[in-house]
């Protein structure tokens, strides 16, 4: 099994998106950048769907926020990005 990898440094961005210090477009951009560069590293995204949504969803803001503060694991808050590739809001 594929370990799930998040830097620390991360929950910084996650907490600035979550404070609204940064703008959607630019914390999913980050989101796809650190994937791409495999500076997150998701375990089995598996298939992408074609766009179908273009709002992240507020539940993944409340995630985020939480994850920065240690309330949830990385496992969840990779779930919420697992979540956006899937749906088409990230593209990777």
């Amino acid at each position: 099994m594929i370990k799930l990898t998040i830097p620390d440094w991360i929950k910084n961005n996650a907490n600035w998106w979550a404070d609204d210090q940064i703008s959607d477009d630019d914390f999913a951009s980050g989101i796809q950048f650190m994937i791409k560069q495999s500076i997150i590293v998701i375990p089995e995204l598996g298939e992408t769907e074609e766009i179908t949504e273009q709002k992240i969803p507020d539940w993944i803001k409340n995630n985020a926020r939480w994850w920065s503060e240690e309330k949830i694991s990385d496992e969840d808050f990779a779930n919420g990005i697992e979540y956006m590739v899937k749906n088409g809001i990230i593209q990777v």
